[in-house]
């Protein structure tokens, strides 16, 4: 593929900050849902409670049940000033690795306080990244638990609310480890999964903890230079099951978000058809032959970012350009806490 084509500034478009959600629809399957039918290039406006009605028995839906964590602390530094930082990855019971925020970096060696108690020691701190022991008798999983609060995005700029524990955290959720919720799934309800249940929808789950990584900004212009980092997922041999059964009858498979995309996606790329835990890197942009899905539920995304590529990837660069500028003059909201689209590729 050309350089030009892989520059990341071809992934742009201008968002009116007033469409950038900073709070939840007042009920999760209310919030809008724009559909996608790349076979015939159309676009219709509904919402998401109406999924029961667009999808078809026999259709396989697939969520991640990841559980968002309170991973963000906010702390003192013994050398004065403050220090935010963000969980990133458990290394043993009492020590962690953690992405942070701070005008000056803490010195190796030193404490970082909460309430003038010390809480971690810094033992190496490499780029954005610090590793830190536990100062405390528990696991450090406890103290992100007793002292952390919600991680929200950094657009969103009002302070968390007791709210955002329940919102910012889909239905379903199971298996603590995420820095961030899989937003595409935060519009579901329980009532609209058992009315798709019944429909004759078959509904699968798999488990990948969306770390930084996932989030992290792409610094180079050419974006096939950009380090996708890698992050750790679960998945149980029925997913692929119901995956197969539904091929074989020309059904819809439904990705719910990007993340269970990568999983799914790196699974079929690697051979894995049966349970698995791992790590995957696969980094998906404009090119990608996709393997294992057809449809894909999703939010918006930011700009020049990762998970644009990968929906440019579904659906082509310009259609996906077009899908967001309909978007905005529909007066769709952005991102974590916005609305949603599917977008359907079925054969």
């Amino acid at each position: 593929m050309d350089k030009i084509l892989n520059s990341i500034s071809n992934f742009d478009y201008n968002l009116p900050s007033e469409l950038i959600a900073d709070t939840p629809a007042v009920s999760r399957d209310t919030s809008k849902l724009l559909v996608y039918k790349s076979i015939n290039n159309i676009l219709s406006d509904h919402r998401f409670l109406d999924l029961e009605n667009i999808l078809d028995p026999g259709d396989v839906l697939i969520l991640n049940d990841t559980k968002v964590i309170p991973a963000r602390i906010n702390l003192i530094k013994e050398t004065t000033g403050a220090i935010e930082i963000l969980f990133h990855k458990k290394i043993s019971r009492h020590t962690v690795e953690v992405i942070y925020k701070s005008s000056r970096s803490p010195i190796i060696g030193s404490f970082l306080l909460l309430s003038q108690k010390k809480i971690f020691k810094v033992t190496k701190i490499v780029n954005n990244i610090l590793v830190l022991d536990s100062l405390m008798n528990y696991d450090v999983m406890d103290i992100f638990d007793k002292y952390g609060e919600v991680p929200l995005p950094k657009y969103i700029k009002r302070p968390h609310e007791d709210n955002d524990k329940d919102r910012y955290q889909t239905i379903y959720a199971t298996h603590n480890g995420s820095v961030a919720a899989p937003t595409a799934g935060l519009h579901f309800t329980r009532n609209l999964l058992d009315r798709l249940l019944n429909k004759g929808i078959h509904i699968e789950y798999l488990t990948l903890h969306i770390s930084y990584n996932t989030f992290r900004p792409i610094k180079n212009d050419n974006y096939l230079n950009h380090d996708i980092g890698s992050e750790l997922f679960d998945i149980k041999s029925s997913v692929f099951s119901s995956i197969e059964k539904a091929r074989s009858l020309n059904k819809r498979i439904i990705s719910v978000g990007t993340t269970t995309t990568r999983v799914l996606e790196y699974c079929y790329s690697n051979g894995i058809e049966s349970t698995f835990s791992g790590m995957t890197d696969l980094f998906i942009h404009p090119g990608y032959n996709f393997k294992a899905i057809n449809c894909l539920i999703t939010n918006f995304h930011l700009p020049k970012s990762t998970l644009l590529l990968l929906v440019s990837a579904f659906v082509g660069r310009e259609n996906i350009l077009n899908i967001y500028e309909y978007a905005i003059k529909k007066k769709y909201m952005f991102y974590s806490y916005g609305d949603s689209m599917l977008l359907e590729n079925k054969l």
